[in-house]
């Protein structure tokens, strides 16, 4: 009698394990194509106009699965006099009700990235299905988000998609942040080393090691939300118990599994980073990786700041920027934008005082969602810069083509308004 040969077991990353739970397998490999179900498909209103044309195009009537779609507007949270978001706002809403999606979350509610997190719709495990990659921050929560664009009609339509499993990249984080160093410091620290090589480029990246458990989950979130920015697909952490927990509070009931990476798993590229090692950091336009140190941007002149977007709009970016500011007044020559993520961190910057020293510096508080960051609000002129804690710096991305923009952390762009330039935030933090 002949002994069954047994398979090989292939040890899998995070990303392959939740990409096969999704496809009904044990297992998937690099570069496989296989259909997935998801857990959601979240959509914005930016791209709505286009997506309605093509649903009206194919003749779709109903969706199956409305219970899976979360579609936010986010980014044009008011309809200004002669724009045309107040049509956007409307056929979006009235095709939600339509089709039966009670999760829709109109103007104020803040942005996709922070209304997937605290509404527990991002929860270990889950595979979520986006028209954006900057959605990669729900992986903190050990939550796997799909970039697919337009593509995301498809889920929305047929409850599945095809993709090709991933490649993934390994970042372990040793030691701990040094005074007045964010987790913005980080990731463009690593945008500044990999996105010239391609290093991670389309990778599911990965984050472990001891300096992980130092960054609280908004750090973790903005670690992951400009990662796309190297090329890489999409990002995610294994989830430790201050995730847990999080996630326990906010999952009304509904099903989670904390996935981790095999022992033996494949990376593509791994890659280590002292968080003590680790300096505050500017990014010199136009490139969105152009990061150096503090000292070779210090000095220039400014004209605006903001703080917000799904890179820095979180409740700890507000106490930054607040531990900045406290006492302070902004330079007379600088405008001075504030953009909470969220409902919910506005009300609990509200609740903390944050707002209160915000708005006594000399900070404009702007409703939850994109605003600045996509040049909706806080338009330049001609020749003016910007230093802000948002995603882009490319020429025009904030009106005027000859105006610049520096990216930077929330204590940097808070240290900077009130110099009225380019500053280092450590010298104000350690005056109190």
């Amino acid at each position: 009698m002949m002994a069954q040969a047994i398979a090989p077991t292939i040890a899998q990353t995070i990303a392959q394990k939740i990409i096969a739970a999704h496809c009904g397998r044990d297992t998937v490999e690099v570069g496989e194509y296989v259909t997935v179900t998801p857990d959601y498909t979240a959509c914005q209103e930016l791209f709505w106009p286009g997506h309605k044309r093509n649903l009206e195009r194919i003749g779709v009537g109903r969706i199956p699965r409305p219970d899976k779609a979360v579609m936010v507007i986010d980014h044009s949270t008011s309809a200004a006099m002669g724009s045309h978001h107040h049509e956007t706002h409307r056929t979006l809403r009235d095709w939600c009700t339509a089709q039966g999606i009670e999760n829709f979350f109109g103007p104020g509610n803040g942005l996709r990235h922070l209304v997937l997190t605290e509404r527990g719709f991002a929860r270990p495990g889950t595979l979520i299905f986006s028209d954006e990659g900057n959605i990669a921050s729900i992986g903190a929560l050990g939550a796997l988000n799909l970039p697919i664009s337009t593509e995301v009609l498809v889920s929305l339509i047929q409850d599945e998609n095809w993709i090709a499993v991933p490649p993934s990249a390994r970042i372990t984080l040793n030691g701990a942040l040094g005074f007045g160093v964010t987790a913005r410091d980080v990731i463009q620290t690593i945008l500044r080393d990999c996105t010239g090589d391609g290093r991670l480029l389309q990778c599911c990246v990965e984050f472990d090691g001891p300096g992980l458990a130092t960054l609280s989950l908004d750090d973790r979130q903005a670690l992951l939300a400009s990662l796309f920015h190297s090329g890489a697909y999409t990002g995610i952490m294994e989830p430790d118990d201050r995730v847990l927990d999080y996630v326990r509070q906010r999952d009304g009931g509904r099903p989670w599994q904390a996935v981790r990476a095999d022992a033996g798993a494949v990376y593509q590229t791994r890659m280590t980073y002292d968080l003590g090692a680790i300096a505050p950091m500017v990014t010199v336009p136009p490139d969105a990786h152009g990061a150096v140190p503090i000292g070779q941007a210090e000095g220039t002149r400014i004209d605006q700041a903001t703080i917000g977007s799904c890179a820095n709009g979180r409740l700890d970016d507000l106490r930054e920027a607040a531990r900045v500011l406290r006492g302070r007044q902004i330079a007379p020559h600088v405008t001075l934008y504030v953009t909470p993520g969220s409902r919910g961190v506005y009300v609990e910057a509200a609740r903390d005082g944050l707002l209160e020293v915000l708005a006594e510096a000399g900070a404009t508080i702007l409703a939850p969602g994109c605003t600045t960051c996509w040049g909706y609000q806080g338009v330049l002129n001609d020749e003016e810069v910007l230093i802000s804690t948002q995603q882009f710096n490319y020429q025009g991305r904030n009106g005027s083509r000859t105006s610049r923009v520096f990216l930077a952390g929330p204590a940097v762009v808070a240290a900077s308004a009130v110099a009225g330039r380019i500053a280092d935030p450590r010298p104000l933090l350690a005056g109190g």
